[in-house]
């Protein structure tokens, strides 16, 4: 999107209250099934398979907490999960786009959540931050709850992307790091939102930065772009203990390259890997500013070309891309090449190959 009508879309979005003078959503009970966007017995998008080649199973000896990322475009500080909205809609997309990559090894639970307006990222007040302090709240009372009442005590992964990524890195804080729970803890793939190289420690101070494909007790983490691209956007929100910090986006980010599993800036392929896309007929998975959840059918497919490369920058740790694949998708009309939609998209098969293999090793 060109950046005079990126500006144009951040102002349609932009709440019209501060976040102290805005009434708020009340807090999500967890107890209730409405309140979560995937369990095992709620039948949705996170048991999608591209093809029939591909098991499901409901009943797993591990489960998955799995946070969505970002669905939310209204000019509301925090989304109030009614599920007749196109922001819940956007929550279901990404169960199939992202979640379904765990459905033959885990158990998915995913919270809905009161999420953050994408304003919050771009907002130069202390808003945003709030807005996304009240987001973590719901996360981490559903994963109270999911522990408590569901786990088990059975060995457990966090998956997450973009604002639920951020959100993880929290919890995984607060959480698990340095508590028991940590000996269940098999690993988080938490994407798409950078992780500072220099503030790992401080957030991880007892779990490490993945270095191969079977570690366990470890984060993975990437973001994913074209050969060559910067990111324009000078600065980003980081959580830290301390409180939240303003950092440079061209800073060194921890990264690890889902194709092999390494943190080496050489170019990796991965031929057992498949990507997928999104499928439905007369629905726009561009638009941001419907209001209304479409009740559109969706599915999941494979790309009609597959087939690409993958290295990590040694400057700024992104995921860079190249080849054929990532030819046909840089075509697309307003493509900018960011490739942040598309991070487990482009990596389906191989996080899922991946998925099997750190619970090998934990198990």
């Amino acid at each position: 999107m060109p950046k005079n009508d990126f500006s144009k879309f951040l102002e349609l979005i932009r709440p019209n209250k501060t976040f102290d003078e805005t009434l708020h959503p009340p807090s999500p009970d967890y107890s209730i099934d409405y309140n979560w966007a995937a369990k095992p017995n709620i039948n949705g998008q996170q048991f999608y398979v591209p093809d029939n080649s591909y098991e499901v199973n409901k009943s797993n000896d591990v489960d998955v907490f799995y946070i969505h990322p970002t669905g939310f475009f209204e000019n509301s500080w925090n989304f109030d999960m009614d599920k007749t909205k196109s922001a819940y809609e956007r929550t279901e997309i990404m169960l199939g786009n992202q979640a379904s990559a765990f459905n033959e090894s885990c158990n998915i639970y995913a919270p809905e959540y009161r999420q953050a307006t994408y304003y919050s990222f771009f907002d130069k007040e202390n808003n945003g931050q709030k807005a996304l302090d009240l987001a973590y709240k719901d996360v981490e009372s559903a994963f109270d709850y999911f522990i408590e009442k569901f786990n088990q005590n059975k060995p457990f992964i966090i998956a997450g992307h973009s604002q639920g990524s951020l959100l993880a890195h929290k919890l995984i804080n607060k959480r698990i790091n340095n508590t028991s729970l940590q000996n269940n803890f098999i690993c988080a793939y938490i994407i798409g939102y950078m992780i500072p190289e220099k503030f790992y420690s401080d957030i991880f101070s007892n779990i490490k930065n993945s270095q191969k494909f079977n570690d366990t007790n470890c984060i993975i983490s990437w973001s994913t772009v074209v050969e060559g691209f910067k990111r324009s956007r000078e600065k980003t929100l980081i959580w830290l203990p301390s409180g939240w910090s303003l950092e440079s986006m061209s800073q060194k980010a921890v990264s690890t390259n889902p194709f092999s599993w390494t943190n080496d800036s050489d170019w990796h392929d991965n031929k057992h890997n498949k990507s997928i896309i999104n499928k439905a007929q007369n629905y726009d998975f561009l638009d941001r500013l419907s209001k209304d959840h479409s009740g559109t059918k969706k599915s999941i497919g494979f790309t009609s070309i597959q087939g690409f490369s993958a290295s990590l920058n040694n400057e700024t740790g992104l995921l860079e891309t190249r080849g054929p694949l990532i030819e046909n998708i840089s075509k697309m009309k307003l493509f900018n090449g960011d490739l942040h939609s598309l991070d487990v998209m482009l990596f389906w098969g191989s996080i899922r190959q991946n998925i099997k293999d750190r619970i090998e090793a934990f198990i």
